[in-house]
């Protein structure tokens, strides 16, 4: 296979860094994130570290002006970059709204727009990471749940403007996956071991996901070759979760 050029926000920890290191397997992966440490400690061959911001429109010029001196195409790009922000709507405030969107949202208006011209030069492929709670909803996390169900629906909408150009435009849906993210939410809650219990009963493959887990489908879709008749969809990745309703024992008369 040619050398390919990916791209892949949030690619210093997580989800991002996972999809990083397979896709680097076909060539050169930008592995933007603003977390420097994070960063840093993702540095190693064939991924090229990029500090930026996702929600500052300066520095998706700053990352293509590189990209289009460095290699002069991009053949896949992962908008994995995200926050969650957890907390009841009334304690929320629009500063909470406003990053949740701009992170979540926005950041894939901006950086696909910049990035058009490079990525119909490769005839590319996008992957929008969205979240199983922008298909069932979620407690305490209106602002998240409405920013991943508007990466859903930007998914399709993309989709279909890019395709004349020869470009796919595709989406992940994961379930609870351990990132660092989640780990930060576990530890800075005061119930975080029972919170952590409760979600992991609820994916049928009886534990929570990892990274590794999820990356191998954000890498099938990008395939020119494997995902050739795939464009403008949402694959759910999320061992189970959203397979089966809680009904709880209430429903059950009590029995396990």
């Amino acid at each position: 296979m040619d050398q390919r050029v990916s791209v892949v926000t949030g690619g210093g920890s997580g989800i991002g860094l996972a999809v990083a290191r397979l896709l680097a397997e076909q060539g050169p992966v930008v592995v933007a994130d603003r977390d420097v440490s994070a960063l840093e400690g993702a540095e190693t061959p064939g991924l090229v570290a990029f500090a930026m911001d996702v929600q500052e429109t300066g520095d998706w010029r700053r990352l293509v002006a590189m990209l289009r001196e460095r290699f002069g195409v991009v053949h896949n790009v992962v908008h994995n970059a995200g926050i969650a922000p957890i907390a009841p709507l009334i304690d929320s405030d629009d500063e909470a709204f406003d990053r949740a969107w701009r992170t979540n949202v926005r950041s894939i208006l901006v950086g696909t727009r910049e990035l058009w011209d490079l990525l119909v030069a490769g005839r590319g492929s996008v992957v929008n990471v969205a979240s199983v709670a922008g298909l069932v909803g979620q407690d305490a996390s209106a602002a998240y749940v409405a920013s991943k169900g508007a990466v859903i629906a930007l998914t399709r909408a993309l989709a279909i403007e890019l395709a004349p150009s020869g470009v796919r435009v595709n989406c992940v849906s994961p379930g609870t996956t351990l990132t660092p993210l989640l780990e930060r939410h576990f530890d800075s809650i005061p119930d975080g071991a029972a919170a952590r219990d409760h979600l992991t009963r609820r994916h049928l493959l009886g534990r929570l996901l990892t990274p590794d887990d999820v990356a191998p489908t954000i890498v099938h879709l990008l395939s020119p070759d494997a995902a050739a008749g795939m464009t403008g969809g949402n694959y759910v990745v999320d061992g189970g979760l959203t397979a089966s309703f809680d009904y709880g024992n209430s429903f059950a008369g009590g029995a396990s």
